[in-house]
């Protein structure tokens, strides 16, 4: 199975791919399917509770940071009263009696998210692409497939499709082609110690790029029945900021079906089409998860400014004085040791390191050792 699996990528398998297999709406994911238990004293305030709680779990996917759930305060009691407009109960799964003589049911609800999603950005609680980009800044993003250096067919094909999607969502991307150009240009770094990923953190700074993504897809067939094969296809997504090569996301992320579970695709036989078809399925399945994360982080983190690493060779009493007089100059910090603090600063480096040591320099007899990249050394003078 394991040699049969990587196969089907690495030797261009050819497959034909069913289309009645791919659910088309699920790609944009406006609609989902969601399960529901709850309970009242009569039937009536049961089924309320039930579709409460599935408005309240829809919110869940729309809603990522503190300063949105802020905003949804004064709008939640709103949507809640109008929740019919959101809610299409699909079957009563369960119902019954509880102990104290009450109701429950178990019902299943298709949930509109794009209708819900429309309504809270024009209340004004979460910001829609055109205005995360205005107001945050989109961040540049680079992605590759698997290896920084891979320029054949399957890394063209699934990162021209991850492109475009983000390009469509208001994200700038950086051109494959000049992707591609930088490697060339690394192609002596590349044979010297650096390994696969300081290559990639070096080739998003020079594309300019906030992010850099790395791709990893392996179909991994999950049954049979006659002739059709039936593929489950994950995509493994790691993504770094470029300025500290942090990462912030380590995933396997997989296409699902409208009830939020894993979906395989149907393959008949060996014939008619290559795997270009297979990858830009799993490709179209996994983005809108992928984006999910990308945009959470984005409006949580990015928007704070550059992540970088600073290190202390201080002592701990020193160092915990230094602190709180260093997090006035940044946007964030946190401790990640007890040298090691990792900050967010709407600036270059070494912008942050002049103001560091203008500051704070005399006060804690400190200077600067050195700075590369994302780190900055610091050393009792």
């Amino acid at each position: 199975m394991r040699h049969f699996i990587q196969a089907f990528i690495c030797a261009s398998l050819l497959l034909t791919a069913n289309p009645v297999a791919a659910d088309v709406k699920n790609i944009d994911y406006q609609f989902r399917e969601i399960e529901i238990s709850g309970q009242g004293p009569s039937a009536t305030e049961a089924m309320q509770h039930c579709e409460e709680l599935a408005i309240s779990s829809a919110l869940k996917e729309l809603i990522q940071t503190d300063q949105e759930q802020e905003k949804l305060k004064p709008v939640l009691l709103r949507m809640l009263a109008q929740r019919k407009q959101y809610l299409k109960r699909l079957k009563i799964l369960g119902k019954g009696t509880t102990a104290e003589g009450g109701r429950y049911y178990k019902v299943l609800y298709q949930v509109n998210l794009e209708q819900m999603r429309q309504e809270l950005e024009q209340a004004g609680v979460i910001l829609s692409a055109q205005q995360l980009r205005e107001e945050l800044h989109a961040p540049v993003i680079a992605a590759y497939y698997k290896d920084p250096r891979e320029n054949g067919p399957h890394a063209q094909w699934s990162i021209e499709r991850i492109n475009h999607f983000l390009l469509a969502h208001e994200f700038q991307v950086v051109d494959a082609q000049v992707w591609r150009a930088l490697s060339q240009d690394d192609a002596l770094l590349a044979q010297s110690q650096a390994s696969t990923q300081q290559l990639s953190r070096l080739m998003a700074l020079k594309a300019r790029a906030d992010i850099y993504l790395e791709i990893e897809i392996n179909p991994e067939v999950v049954g049979q029945s006659g002739e059709f094969t039936y593929v489950q296809i994950p995509v493994r997504v790691s993504a770094y900021e470029s300025s500290s090569g942090e990462p912030f996301i380590t995933k396997v992320y997989q296409r699902l079906n409208r009830e939020g579970k894993p979906e395989a695709l149907a393959i008949k036989g060996n014939l008619d089409v290559t795997t270009k078809a297979v990858i830009e399925e799993s490709i179209a399945g996994a983005m809108p998860l992928v984006l999910k994360d990308l945009s959470q982080h984005w409006k949580q983190s990015l928007a704070q400014g550059q992540q970088y690493a600073l290190h202390f060779d201080l002592a701990p009493d020193q160092l915990a004085l230094l602190l709180p007089e260093l997090k006035a100059l940044v946007k964030q910090l946190e401790s990640k040791d007890p040298q090691l603090v990792m900050v967010r600063y709407p600036g270059m480096l070494g912008d942050l390191v002049d103001a560091i040591e203008e500051t704070l320099g005399d006060k804690y007899q400190l200077k600067l050792k050195s700075f590369n990249l994302g780190k900055a050394w610091f050393e009792a003078r």
